[in-house]
């Protein structure tokens, strides 16, 4: 699809707003969601891409959405209880398979869900655990408290048999938390072994790490995997966000050739095996450009499998979590380094729109000026290629939830504007329920 350069508000497409009907009229009370067990058919893996600018994308969080097989909810590693916000709380693939009715009759077309892949199931160095996906152990199977292959099979194809998309969010900067530095005030790059130290019993028993992600033992000459660094002390250090731990998770090398081939055969797993639409990109401003011209577009690249199943337009938003100032554009400056703009390399399709999502909850939640969202929105006019495919959103799994900042008639504004401006509507789940801490689940306990 041609993208086209607009210069002003003047050719806003309105989006469908019948989720925005139901959403401006907010449950105070969380009713319990009613399930639908209806058999479906099988459909065919070839499907073409949506006009993504149509679309409207329902977030949520496999672990806390909704239980559909309350079997696989405790894999006995004291990994399971509902009542922690650290640990499992039960919802599963067959769960979202379940409430498919519930969030289309929303008015959602595509369903963005979080990693469904193995995780790390407890970190004991961070006291917490890898519910929420984004802890990799293995890229290429389910975890099992999500379900098994079949079940994400049966969950496309429940989706795409109602003319509804699958977003899968992806990670490729990192994985679990396997290795870590004692002193990493201390370390050294010249010596990065020094302080280094495998984390004993970081996984269960009988879940080896595969090949190359068990390749963990640090290397002095630095080669190898991963990079054999500390926890980021300096965001605004370009080497460490490049190349240093977050939040102590093993920084993968993706400028490792092996590593390279490892992640682009995962990826294009998904879609080949369960025919997944399109890519949410976690931490993406942590990986250098190259790799992601590489990753998505070279011959043996994600892009080329989604075309294989027709999916020309196969549609990859990334996090690059940069927020603006007031009248300034620091955030989006960044932002745009990732799609690959003034003849640099092509790299990700679209970037999640951090520095709106700012803009509105200034706006609407503290009551600042509304000038500040007409800057906010010129400028996204003006600097993306195509702004009618930026997911916008007004809060998500790692921010406060709108609502705990603002009232419910502050929150009606937000997402009427949301649903209204140039962009993909994001929903974030329980959002039309009204719940307030972050990371609720959407069933009992």
């Amino acid at each position: 699809m041609e993208h086209k350069k607009y210069k002003t508000l003047n050719n806003i497409k309105f989006l469908p707003l019948s989720i925005a009907l139901a959403l401006t009229g907010c449950h105070s009370d969380s009713k319990a969601i009613e399930k639908d067990n209806n058999a479906v058919a099988p459909v065919d893996n070839q499907v073409a891409s949506p006009d993504w600018q149509d679309q409207v994308i329902y977030f949520l969080m496999i672990d806390r959405f909704n239980d559909g097989n309350s079997q696989n909810n405790d894999q006995g590693q004291n990994e399971y209880d509902p009542t922690s916000d650290k640990k499992f709380s039960g919802g599963d693939l067959q769960g979202v398979t379940d409430q498919l009715s519930y969030i289309q009759d929303l008015g959602a077309t595509s369903i963005w869900i979080t990693p469904p892949v193995a995780n790390q199931w407890w970190d004991s160095e961070q006291n917490y655990g890898g519910y929420h996906g984004y802890w990799a152990r293995d890229f290429q199977k389910v975890d099992k408290h999500f379900g098994d292959l079949e079940d994400y099979q049966a969950l496309s194809r429940e989706i795409h048999s109602r003319n509804m998309f699958l977003i899968q969010d992806i990670v490729t900067n990192h994985v679990g938390n396997f290795f870590t530095y004692d002193n990493p005030y201390n370390y050294d790059a010249s010596n990065p072994c020094t302080g280094f130290r495998l984390i004993d019993s970081a996984l269960a028993a009988n879940q080896p790490l595969p090949y190359p992600l068990n390749q963990n033992q640090c290397k002095d000459d630095g080669t190898g995997s991963y990079h054999w660094t500390p926890s980021i002390t300096d965001h605004n250090n370009p080497i460490q966000e490049k190349t240093w731990q977050l939040s102590d998770l093993d920084d993968l090398n993706t400028s490792d050739p092996e590593v390279r081939k490892y992640l682009k055969e995962s990826y294009r797993k998904w879609i080949k095996d369960v025919g997944v639409d399109a890519y949410r990109v976690d931490t993406a401003k942590f990986v250098e450009h190259d790799f992601w011209n590489d990753f998505f577009h070279s011959e043996d690249g994600v892009l080329s499998q989604a075309k294989e199943t027709g999916r020309d337009n196969f549609l990859t938003f990334g996090e690059v979590f940069e927020a603006s100032t007031p009248y300034k554009t620091e955030g989006e400056e960044k932002m745009l380094t990732y799609i690959g703009e003034n003849g640099s390399p092509a790299q990700l399709t679209s970037v999640l729109n951090f520095p709106l999502q700012t803009t509105m909850t200034r706006v609407f939640a503290s009551g600042q000026p509304t000038d500040y969202l007409r800057f906010r929105l010129e400028r996204m006019m003006e600097m993306f290629p195509n702004p009618y495919i930026m997911p916008n959103f007004i809060d998500n799994h790692v921010l406060p939830r709108f609502l705990s900042q603002a009232s419910p008639e502050d929150m009606q504004q937000a997402l009427i504007t949301m649903m209204t401006v140039p962009g993909i509507p994001v929903i974030y789940q329980g959002t039309e329920q009204a719940i307030v801490n972050s990371r609720d689940s959407m069933f009992n306990g």
